[in-house]
């Protein structure tokens, strides 16, 4: 079969399940399994320690076989990916260890510009700049009133529909599929995975090898006071006077 999302089932987060997020909390794993075809989708926590550590278990630890490809939430613009961010951004990081896999990785987010094509689509008679963007994309959505909006509308009829898309594309050339995006956008597209693939497993708990820092306060010791050293010239002036 070839898999096609539903789009209309995508939802405003503010909109999806709320019993849902409060029993599953970011990060955890929802596995679909269908006609030999398997999502492992990591629902992220982009902040999170323990999310490095899922990473790494989505790759090896499922006992699924290593994925065919990689999908992560970042923008397909083709903006270029440092080894720097692999270190400390977990989409990323993903993106590195498949790299180190020899596992093709997709960029399955938009860009600032496609993101402002979705929202001259949505209204037409409005004007954005690429600066609107992180005012409309941050925070709780509809509480913030007209901002909220258009953010929603980026997610709903943008982002969220092009994830799908890339997940449904992949399913249908590969096997194993590994996909990482921010938990919101899976609850977001909760309903039309369910509808194109059935009921997920989850898996929320995984070791926490890194640990987490939330509650950790620095001891600090001071070992030496601070002494502003001498100037080039004082240096070789007390040079020439031992000279003398």
């Amino acid at each position: 079969m070839q898999f096609k999302p539903n789009y209309d089932l995508i939802q405003a987060w503010e909109d999806a399940d709320r019993a849902f997020s409060d029993l599953y909390h970011a990060p955890y794993v929802a596995i679909f399994e269908r006609d030999g075809k398997i999502l492992v989708y990591m629902c992220d926590k982009h902040d999170a320690n323990i999310s490095f550590d899922m990473v790494d278990a989505c790759f090896e630890k499922f006992g699924l076989g290593r994925p065919d490809v990689l999908l992560t939430e970042f923008s397909n613009s083709g903006c270029e990916m440092t080894p720097r961010q692999f270190q400390v951004n977990t989409l990323a990081y993903a993106a590195g260890v498949a790299a180190k896999h020899d596992i093709p990785v997709v960029l399955a987010d938009l860009s600032d510009k496609q993101m402002l094509e979705v929202l001259h689509r949505q209204y037409p008679t409005r004007k954005f700049t690429e600066k609107d963007l992180g005012r409309f994309l941050c925070g709780p959505m509809r509480s913030r009133g007209e901002d909220g909006e258009m953010g929603i509308a980026i997610n709903m009829f943008g982002r969220d529909r092009f994830m799908l898309d890339n997940i449904a594309a992949a399913l249908n050339k590969y096997n194993v599929v590994f996909a990482i995006f921010g938990s919101g956008h899976y609850e977001q597209q909760r309903l039309a995975l369910i509808d194109m693939l059935g009921e997920p497993k989850y898996i929320t708990k995984i070791p926490n090898m890194r640990g987490e820092f939330d509650s950790k306060n620095i001891k600090e010791e001071k070992l030496v006071d601070f002494k502003i050293g001498e100037t080039v010239y004082d240096t070789v002036k007390a040079g020439q006077n031992q000279g003398r």
